[in-house]
């Protein structure tokens, strides 16, 4: 898998890794979050606050929630640049 293809959150990736695989975006956390949605169905992502440094980050297909991460708010801002570099 290309570099390119995946990222690394957090310090050496303990705060999960998000992967482009066969067509679908997975994301993996070491505490057992995951999920796989397939790329053609994502049409936006975005980031809500949700205080202390946080941010809740919902990946949006079709007008519905696919799914959603709660993590640091400067990764969520980094996995969202990342994610919708991957999908335009």
């Amino acid at each position: 898998m290309a570099n390119d293809q995946k990222l690394s959150i957090g310090f050496l990736g303990v705060g999960g890794k998000l992967f482009i695989k066969d067509g679908f975006l997975n994301f993996s956390h070491p505490y057992g979050k995951t999920f796989k949605i397939c790329i053609v169905d994502i049409d936006t992502v975005t980031i809500d606050t949700v205080g202390l440094g946080k941010g809740k980050l919902k990946i949006i297909g079709k007008g519905v929630e696919l799914a959603k991460v709660e993590m640091s708010i400067i990764w969520a801002n980094k996995c969202q640049k990342w994610i919708l570099s991957k999908i335009r």
